[in-house]
């Protein structure tokens, strides 16, 4: 079963489908997550502006490079899992230069490249909604009590975050809970990359949990290394 959530029926009003990709270095975004941004390269900058001009929608993708050896140039690698995100507060600069920040929206599986004259990538997207399997070999309300108890004790300082706490104590579901954790955590790219492509909810989990159990036992074995987080988005 998979389903949108009401907000991003909103942001999808005017989706056409197509949308310019914006390649991030070492950085994965993900739904639920807010990214700032300084845009300064100028066909990046080309990109957000004409992407503000539509519907101020992008594909952010984990920019990757392959070897061609038949032009003994770097060329980017295919595309695969994307996140569609929202230009928020965009602000050009007297340089031309770009700050703004991203809202993760919906994940999506990036299916046409189209090839153009303009300097950067534009893709069709398969969007990729939240999949909840009918029979789940899990009790998700158990889950996302894991979730929450192995982030807690990981990260102490946000167990006292009211935002946190609140996060306990409101209706959520287990989707949207491991995008915001996942989103919360330095994350190796690899990792952040992995939950990206994955719509199944349980599994998700599985991926998320698995890490911070991981997590839990290198803190406890060299307690003075210390785990550190970034704050709850308060959008």
């Amino acid at each position: 079963m998979a389903a949108f959530s009401d907000p991003l029926e909103q942001h999808l009003k005017t989706f056409s489908g197509t949308v310019p990709v914006l390649e991030l270095e070492n950085c994965v975004l993900l739904p639920e997550s807010v990214l700032t941004l300084r845009i300064t390269a100028a066909a990046d900058c080309q990109l957000i502006a004409e992407a503000l001009a539509a519907d101020a929608l992008v594909a952010v993708s984990l920019k990757r490079t392959s070897y061609d050896p038949r032009t003994n140039k770097n060329a980017s690698a295919e595309i695969e899992s994307v996140c569609l995100a929202s230009i928020v507060a965009p602000c050009q600069l007297e340089s031309g230069d770009y700050s703004l920040l991203l809202q993760g929206i919906c994940r999506a599986k990036s299916v046409t490249l189209q090839n153009s004259d303009r300097p950067y990538r534009t893709a069709i997207l398969e969007l990729k909604p939240d999949f909840y399997v009918d029979q789940p070999v899990i009790q998700r309300e158990h889950r996302q009590f894991e979730l929450l108890q192995q982030y807690a004790s990981i990260f102490l300082e946000q167990a006292n975050d009211p935002i946190y706490y609140h996060m306990l104590q409101r209706e959520i579901t287990l989707g949207k809970l491991c995008d915001i954790l996942a989103g919360t955590i330095n994350l190796e790219p690899v990792l952040s990359q992995l939950i990206l492509q994955e719509h199944d909810v349980d599994l998700r989990s599985d991926l998320l949990l698995s890490f911070l159990k991981a997590k839990l036992r290198e803190q406890q074995r060299n307690p003075f290394a210390g785990a550190r987080s970034l704050e709850f988005s308060r959008n």
